[in-house]
């Protein structure tokens, strides 16, 4: 090669790292104006930690260099500091010089989060293994122990009970190491416990506009780790809430809370609908709660809306009890006429007593509560329709029915008197709540009741008198018992007053619904000649079969 053709590699090599350079440093740069984390910070004792982990556990050592508390330098060290071997969990790692805490714990936490930790402490969330669980009949009298450390344990031990006297797991929703806001914020994080049979709030989130619209853009997710302090004042950066938007973030004028019961009026996990004590919340009333609650949907909703579904959904809400009450009244029946042996439940609170789980009828009212019960009150609060109705409600009926039927097979007279009859107001077993028209505004059809069309809404059935009257004194009955706010029961009269407008009776029909009456009338014609009236040319086997026992 030649003096030349070096010189010109050499020349060219030089521009290649110089421009090279120049990228990088304009990178950095650029991080450092985005606000880009500066480097990890750790004392020379936690550093032990790091070299060491960094082969052993390389995962844990990066989720915590790209942590929040890393930029701040709080190190291994000092979540896992150990006062002296007398403490519960010393442990002297090998290869190092100093003992470490094995289990960090919220005492640890409360050093630089005491207003989370206390908040957290008093909260339902930690009562879910303090009260809930640890006394639990289905744990403590049907389920095996080993069965439950894995299955409703893992859950409840949100509540963990510490030795040191702390109460919580911080890290069931800020995950370990990285403690980030972004996985705390995701709806999945709640969904690891809040789903399944007996509380689907994931699921309910999901189905309802909510869920639909946050889901709608997968990038509202990188949204979730915003810090509060820069939202001071001003809504937060989500096009629609997620789970801890409305239990738990900040609103504009609303401090944040790691007490999720501040927001919540009712207690509807609960075998009974009621409203929420000054127990759980922060010493609030159940009022002061809701409108924490109205607060975080007047962020998107105008009070015209939100207090109209609040309405109608505390009323399904208070519904629940009544059917519960009527399933237990059956069982009441049968017990005093030894159709079931289980002592107590006439008197317990609960769904069952603590021989309740060994008979058929009994395990139908422990899902009343359990299962159809809690879904059908949280769905109709939560706007998932899907789950109040058909996961819902009608499973409660589905229920109920079921016990009625096991008393009629028992021969219990009021039961056999219930199955024989044909009267379908007899599904109406129970008191009753309502409220005019619906929480979405006025239909022109749905509960019509007029010469030119009538819907097929019970409550416009000719057996059933005085709907309304009879409504007005349970709603009533409910305000002066407490169940309803006084701004409540105004707004429940003021739609009452209305009664006509808002079920849509004043209003003209579409010329579309005789287009539409005239289709269902083709449709059921031809219903009946593409498939009732057709018949196959070669029937079942079983036809044959019968020819050949002789049987008709």
């Amino acid at each position: 090669m030649s003096l030349n053709l070096k010189a010109i590699v050499v020349i060219v090599l030089a521009i290649l790292l110089l421009a090279t350079f120049t990228i990088v440093a304009y990178v950095e740069g650029a991080q450092k104006r985005v606000g880009a984390p500066p480097p990890a910070v750790a004392s020379a004792d936690a550093q032990q930690c790091i070299n060491c982990h960094e082969n052993r556990t390389p995962g844990i050592v990066a989720q915590w260099r790209a942590s929040l508390h890393a930029e701040k330098g709080v190190d291994c060290l000092s979540c896992h500091k150990v006062a002296g071997k007398d403490d519960w969990d010393y442990f002297q790692c090998p290869g190092a010089s100093i003992p470490v805490a094995s289990h960090p714990t919220p005492k640890d936490c409360k050093e630089c989060h005491e207003k989370e930790v206390v908040e957290f402490a008093r909260s339902k969330h930690a009562a879910t293994a303090m009260i809930k669980f640890a006394t639990s009949f289905d744990r403590n009298v049907f389920e095996p122990t080993i069965a439950t450390k894995h299955g409703c344990q893992q859950c409840h031990e949100i509540g963990h009970v510490w030795p040191d006297q702390s109460v919580g797991e911080c890290d069931a929703c800020h995950a370990k190491h990285t403690f980030s806001l972004q996985v705390a914020r995701n709806p999945q994080t709640c969904g690891e416990c809040h789903m399944g049979p007996d509380h689907s709030n994931i699921e309910q989130w999901i189905e309802s506009k909510h869920g639909n619209v946050f889901m709608a853009n997968p990038k509202n997710y990188e949204l979730l780790g915003y810090k509060t302090e820069n939202y001071k004042g001003k809504p937060v950066p989500l096009p629609a809430p997620t789970c801890t938007t409305c239990h738990m973030d900040a609103t504009a004028t609303l401090p944040s809370t790691h007490d999720v019961g501040e927001r919540l009026a009712w207690e509807t996990q609960s075998p009974w609908t009621i409203r929420t004590t000054e127990a759980w919340g922060n010493g609030l009333s159940w009022q002061q709660k809701r409108a924490n609650m109205e607060n975080v949907c007047s962020q998107c909703h105008s009070p015209g809306f939100y207090k109209r579904y609040f309405l109608t959904g505390d009323l399904a809400a208070l519904q629940y009890n009544e059917i519960f009450r009527e399933s237990r009244r059956w069982l009441t029946e049968m017990q005093k006429a030894g159709i079931i042996l289980t002592p107590g439940v006439k008197d317990n609170l609960a769904a069952f007593g603590v021989a309740g789980y060994d008979e058929e009828p009994e395990e139908v009212n422990y899902n009343i509560w359990h299962h159809e019960g809690r879904l059908y009150r949280h769905g109709n609060l939560m706007m998932s329709a899907d789950f109040t109705q058909w996961h819902g409600i009608w499973e409660l009926q589905k229920d109920l029915m079921a016990i009625i039927r096991y008393a009629a097979d028992h021969d219990l007279p009021e039961a056999q008197a219930f199955m024989k009859s044909d009267n379908p107001a007899k599904y109406w077993l129970y008191g009753f709540y309502d409220v005019p028209g619906s929480a979405w505004g006025i239909d022109a059809l749905a509960y019509r009741k007029s010469p030119e069309f009538t819907s097929r809404i019970l409550m416009n059935r000719a057996e059933i008198t005085d709907y309304w009257p009879k409504v007005k004194a349970n709603v009533e009955a409910a305000y002066k018992n407490g169940l309803l706010s006084a701004e409540q029961w105004d707004l429940w009269q003021k739609l009452y007053a209305n009664l006509d407008k808002e079920n849509g009776q004043i209003y003209a029909l579409p010329p579309d619904i005789k287009t539409h009456s005239d289709g269902l009338a083709r449709d059921d014609a031809a219903a009946k000649t593409q498939a009732v009236d057709f018949k196959l040319p070669f029937g079942s086997v079983w036809d044959e079969i019968k020819k050949a026992l002789s049987l008709k």
